[in-house]
């Protein structure tokens, strides 16, 4: 393999990445002093799980707070969609009650309403046969006036016609005598 500029400036970039640590010591422990990080003790190996394990348990703690948020958040949720179902239910009761009052009260009012036709009918029909009872009492009362005037009138010209027939007449008091004064017959 031939080195030219090209290649040799790549091989010196690489080493100088390398930090001088990749060859042993050659480049890099300058005076004794590593380029690198130190090697990990056990305390310090400790203190990462450590540290890795309150990370997760602080994780699981916000996502079991955040569940318990949304858990909360539903539940509020559904507890207004109930409250408002309800209220929806009793807010159709009440108009059903008020459409079933007022369908009562009109059929209350149509019976009333044909209960009082049908006393203004009775009232006028009982009044026409009242007058026409009063009608008919007074006519019985006349026709009952005119029979005794008829028959009080056949009466006196039943009597003038029998007393004319007797000729002379003379009245006689209870006592058997005659009385003072003569009808004439004739």
């Amino acid at each position: 393999m031939e080195l030219n500029g090209n290649n040799l400036l790549w091989f010196f970039a690489f080493l100088f990445l390398m930090g001088g640590n990749g060859f042993g010591g050659l480049f890099g422990n300058r005076g004794g002093v590593p380029m690198g990080p130190a090697p990990a003790t056990l305390d310090d190996v400790n203190e990462v799980v450590n540290n890795q394990s309150i990370q997760q348990q602080l994780s699981a703690l916000g996502i079991a707070t955040q569940n318990n948020n949304y858990e909360t958040a539903k539940m509020f949720q559904d507890q207004n969609l109930l409250m408002q179902s309800q209220n929806n239910t009793n807010l159709i009761n009440i108009i059903q009650g008020f459409n079933s009052i007022t369908q009562q009260m009109m059929a209350q009012n149509a019976n009333l309403g044909q209960k009082i036709d049908a006393l203004g009918f009775k009232m006028e029909t009982c009044c026409c046969d009242i007058k026409t009872q009063m009608l008919q009492d007074r006519l019985t009362d006349k026709t009952a006036e005119a029979v005794a005037l008829q028959n009080k009138l056949d009466n006196r010209d039943q009597t003038s016609t029998l007393l004319n027939q007797l000729g002379r007449f003379v009245a006689w008091t209870g006592s058997g005598t005659q009385g003072g004064t003569a009808v004439a017959g004739g």
